[in-house]
């Protein structure tokens, strides 16, 4: 399911794309799966649900299936993730929202400087990278825009697994099939 939402809108058209362009639960799922699944369905689910969307979106946009940008992408989740994980004991909405919003303005923050030393159209100075930041390159939508679509979608995605899984995963962490590991 997860992966159908990253990965069809880059098939429906470039107009459906930019649309919904930094519009994914990744990182939310990888924030409340490491902060509320048990630890190795957490992981599973998670960096899955990455690397199986990852490779099908490379390979629709004929890039390497292994990349710089998709290993970078990797770390940044794997950050994400543990940070749910270490606050597993303070599952309380406002630790969540906090956490997503920190989270959501890392990942902006990170991901535009590694396009502002990797991407061409942009001079490696302070002035490029605010370009990388705010207008981006020009004929694509704004980068800033991707900054507000990514923490929007994030705090959305977060709310909703949080309030589907709150009741249910006290529950799902004390089952003993699902116990943790560590």
């Amino acid at each position: 399911m997860f992966v159908v939402v990253r990965v069809v809108p880059a098939y429906l058209g470039q107009p459906t794309a930019e649309a919904f362009a930094n519009i994914s639960p990744l990182a939310a799922l990888a924030l409340c799966g490491g902060m509320m699944f048990p630890t190795r369905i957490a992981f599973i689910l998670t960096f899955g649900t990455f690397i199986t969307s990852d490779i099908i979106l490379n390979l629709k946009y004929e890039q390497p299936i292994i990349n710089y940008y998709s290993l970078f992408l990797l770390v940044l989740f794997a950050v994400i993730f543990t940070g749910g994980y270490l606050l597993r004991k303070h599952r309380r909405i406002n630790v969540l929202l906090g956490c997503t919003i920190a989270s959501s303005l890392l990942f902006y923050l990170l991901l535009n400087s590694v396009s502002f030393f990797m991407d061409p159209h942009y001079t490696k100075n302070m002035a490029g990278w605010f370009q990388a930041n705010t207008t981006g390159v020009p004929g694509y939508p704004p980068a800033w825009l991707f900054g507000i679509r990514t923490l929007i979608s994030n705090s959305i995605f977060a709310l909703v697994f949080y309030f589907a899984l709150s009741p249910k995963s006290d529950t799902l962490m004390k089952a003993p099939h699902l116990s943790q590991t560590t």
